[in-house]
């Protein structure tokens, strides 16, 4: 909870605590909207396969494979996260004070993925086109899932707003601080069901990253030597 308003927060109590019957009347749940922003991915060709396992990586970094594969390219999936919060405050006559309420929560998530093609594969040889091919696999499937967890952000964002205990009346100079502890909310919210999502991708993710999967891509080059020496 954030300091200072802890005698706004408090779980049943829709009076001032210094009297009066009045209490801010009930509302409408708020609606939640989800939305993404999906950025064009961006291509680094300079990075050598030694040092490919050393990026910090979004999930398709082959974990599992033995020493005697080798590494020709690597995805990196960011995600940011922004919210904003459309709150409602009405003024109680004659009291100084206002009932506050959420009308709309906007959640944007941010997509960027980040192809990493390692620089001893000449552009249109056989090893960068396949390199190129696997990577953007990792690409539609951070995608398909991002999509696929829309709906759990919106519930679980949802239920978080419906579980927040009742607001008393807040004075004027209390309202930044009520949107404050309702943001902190919803972000945590959020990062929850983010989490969530990272490992389901990385699961996903080490589905394409198989060692059947690099034989398959050695052997749609093998009439050309391989840049990586194993």
């Amino acid at each position: 909870m954030i300091f200072g308003l802890e005698h706004i927060i408090s779980a049943g109590l829709l009076a001032l605590a210094s009297g009066g019957a009045q209490a801010c009347p009930a509302t409408p749940p708020a609606t939640v909207v989800m939305q993404t922003r999906n950025g064009t991915p961006k291509y680094y060709y300079h990075v050598p396969s030694s040092q490919l396992p050393h990026i910090n990586t979004g999930g398709s970094k082959p974990k599992h494979l033995g020493p005697n594969y080798v590494i020709g390219g690597l995805t990196h999936g960011k995600i940011g996260t922004g919210y904003q919060i459309e709150m409602m405050a009405q003024p109680m006559p004659g009291r100084g004070t206002h009932c506050v309420s959420v009308k709309q929560i906007t959640v944007t998530l941010d997509y960027q993925p980040d192809v990493y093609i390692a620089s001893e594969y000449r552009p249109g040889s056989c090893h960068y086109n396949v390199t190129m091919q696997h990577e953007v696999q990792h690409v539609n499937l951070e995608l398909i899932t991002l999509n696929e967890f829309l709906p759990r952000f919106q519930s679980h964002i949802s239920r978080t707003l419906a579980s927040m205990p009742p607001l008393q009346p807040v004075t004027q100079q209390d309202l930044p601080r009520v949107r404050e502890w309702i943001g902190a909310q919803v972000n945590t919210a959020v990062h929850q069901v983010l989490a969530q999502m990272m490992q389901v991708r990385d699961s996903r993710q080490g589905g394409i990253d198989t060692p059947q999967e690099y034989d398959r891509l050695a052997r749609s080059c093998a009439h050309e030597p391989n840049p990586i020496r194993r």
